[in-house]
């Protein structure tokens, strides 16, 4: 079988109700060429059935593992990938049927090692629109002032160079993604943040906890990242896994 250009990489936990919204997305993507491998903690659902149909119209790998930890389920599926570039995605992310082949030539024409996607809001308010406004341009500044900020779990990586990075940072409770950027650039290689290839960032998190309580967390956060502080702890509740927000 002829090797994948893009592996794409899926951490889930009780995902029955969202990975199979995303797995959709993927078979309807005009550049095929990708394999997809799911990497999930064990979940207590029904997550591998709600995907079962898709064996016959994806290269799709469903790998399960013990331990539940974002980090270290991207890194296994990187373990396991043969593509030349690594697509994170979160599992209940959404992409349009162009993302793949916009990808492609992005990678094709600019030739970076790492790229983060714009990302915008699923089903939003203006208000939620707004804030995702700034959030891209907070990320994208963030990249010229020498701290680099991701756009959360959603990045592509040549694979080569992700283990190179040694991957994911597994010890950390938060902002494994923005670590692995700033290492990244400490070594002399710069994300490139594309407008060109877009995620669509799911709210259920805000919907279930409030936006002024997630919001809190994430400057907390940030502040830790712009002072070079790891989340090697945990510093508040953050859960991970679709039961969470039924």
């Amino acid at each position: 079988m002829k090797q994948p250009y893009f592996s794409i990489i899926i951490p889930t936990l009780n995902e029955e109700k969202f990975l199979p919204l995303l797995l959709e997305d993927l078979t309807q993507q005009k550049e095929g060429d990708f394999e997809v491998i799911v990497v999930d903690g064990a979940s207590d659902d029904a997550t591998l059935k709600s995907i079962s149909r898709f064996d016959k119209v994806l290269n799709l790998k469903f790998l399960t593992v013990k331990k539940r930890n974002v980090a270290f389920q991207r890194n296994y599926g990187a373990r396991c990938a043969v593509g030349q570039y690594l697509v994170f995605l979160d599992a209940d992310s959404h992409i349009d049927h162009l993302f793949m082949k916009k990808l492609k030539k992005e990678i094709q024409t600019h030739k970076h090692l790492l790229f983060i996607p714009l990302i915008s809001p699923q089903e939003a308010s203006y208000q939620d629109s707004l804030i995702f406004h700034v959030v891209n341009f907070l990320i994208e500044a963030s990249h010229k002032v020498g701290n680099p900020l991701s756009s959360g779990g959603s990045m592509i990586v040549e694979r080569n160079y992700f283990r190179f990075l040694k991957g994911f940072n597994e010890r950390l409770f938060l902002s494994e993604d923005h670590d692995i950027i700033k290492r990244a650039r400490k070594g002399g290689v710069n994300a490139y943040f594309s407008k060109t290839i877009k995620v669509q960032f799911s709210l259920r998190r805000m919907k279930k906890e409030g936006r002024f309580d997630l919001l809190r967390k994430y400057i907390i956060a940030s502040l830790h990242h712009f002072t070079n502080e790891d989340i090697d702890e945990k510093i508040f509740e953050y859960k991970m896994g679709g039961d969470a927000y039924k």
